[in-house]
């Protein structure tokens, strides 16, 4: 039974990285000591792996901002094998990320330990041995929630936090479900959780959409652990949003609303699509249209030539016929001259053979 709080839990962490882009800037600004300005993009890059054995890993939630990666892992308790876990998963993401070559970019850790009470160090180590390269301290920061007070949290903006507040009062109902322990559970998630969250809304660190379904995860929170400790119905049935999340009541309005803007974006896509065809189709076009042009040009231009050439042809044969009648007068004057020439050799041959 204890491990189905847990799983709730679990689930919140989750849920709370669909808030909106401030919610989670402010988070990550508070946990590792950045100052991402509150309109810096956020990217959830794909945190499912898939390990030596070909099992589906995932990682509880991987965070892009301005470049940067940030990797959460959120435990109820210790666990020895978690730093390994961490590693595995930020050695998957970097290898999904990887870009340039001969750098390979881990994630910046962090693991959030929610209720534990043992003694967590600052930082867990991984010593990684690379034989005759020496070895490497691979850190993995720790936050241990229960000791981090209300104002702090408030202060680093860190509101997002907030309904795990319900934790510290868990275990003393666990011991003693009496109605004044409930009453202080009440009290606590009048005062702290949900004044918390109006004053976080008001000063702008979160948005109107954070602060409700931050209140709708408190009350469910509130419910679960009432029912669960006067046994009242136990543990009901809850689809998850997304893979390990929390399905809120607004949550398939905003599921519609998405749907209808996912449909909205592949319009557009589809509309951006057909337009770049349409203005290929016409490129093409105007394309065939000079070339059928050019082609005209060239037909027009050989059909020139041609009749130039036919000219030329006519010409010449016109300059052949008149060269071979000059040619003719030429070879019968020759003719009679030759034939003058015999006719004045015969009559010289006559007059030398007269007596003198």
């Amino acid at each position: 039974m204890e491990n189905k709080i847990y799983q709730i839990y679990d689930r919140i962490f989750k849920r709370i990285f669909a808030l909106s882009n401030l919610a989670i800037i402010n988070l990550i600004n508070g946990l590792f000591g950045t100052n991402y300005p509150p309109n810096s993009r956020v990217e959830y890059p794909n945190k499912e792996f898939i390990s030596k054995g070909l099992s589906k890993r995932f990682a509880d939630t991987i965070v892009l901002i301005q470049g940067n990666v940030y990797h959460l892992e959120a435990q109820m308790e210790t666990d020895g094998a978690i730093v390994m876990r961490v590693f595995e998963y930020g050695f998957y993401q970097a290898m999904n990320s990887w870009q340039e070559e001969n750098i390979f970019k881990f994630p910046e850790p962090m693991v959030i330990y929610l209720d534990t009470e043992a003694v967590v160090p600052e930082k867990s180590i991984l010593t990684i041995q690379f034989g005759t390269q020496g070895t490497f301290q691979y850190e993995v920061k720790n936050f241990v929630y229960q000791e981090h007070e209300l104002l702090e949290l408030n202060q680093k903006k860190m509101v997002v936090l907030i309904p795990f507040q319900l934790l510290k009062l868990k275990k003393l109902i666990a011991g003693n479900p009496a109605k004044e322990n409930f009453t202080a559970l009440q009290e606590l998630v009048d005062n702290d959780i949900i004044g918390s969250i109006k004053a976080n809304l008001q000063v702008g660190n979160i948005t109107s959409d954070d602060a409700n379904q931050l209140l709708e995860l408190t009350g469910q929170l509130y419910e679960h652990i009432y029912r669960h400790y006067e046994e009242l119905g136990g543990y009901g049935d809850m689809k998850p949003l997304l893979e390990g999340a929390l399905e809120l009541p607004l949550d398939k309005y905003r599921i519609q609303i998405d749907e209808l803007e996912e449909k909205m974006k592949k319009a557009k896509e589809e509309i951006a699509k057909a337009e770049k065809e349409k203005a290929k189709i016409e490129e093409e076009k105007t394309k065939a249209e000079e070339e059928k042009t050019k082609i005209e040009e060239e037909k027009t231009k050989a059909e020139e030539e041609k009749a130039k050439a036919e000219e030329e042809k006519a010409k010449a044969e016109k300059e052949k016929t008149k060269a071979e009648e000059e040619k003719a007068k030429i070879e019968k004057k020759i003719i009679k001259i030759e034939e003058e020439n015999k006719k004045l050799k015969e009559e010289l041959a006559q007059l030398r053979r007269r007596p003198e």
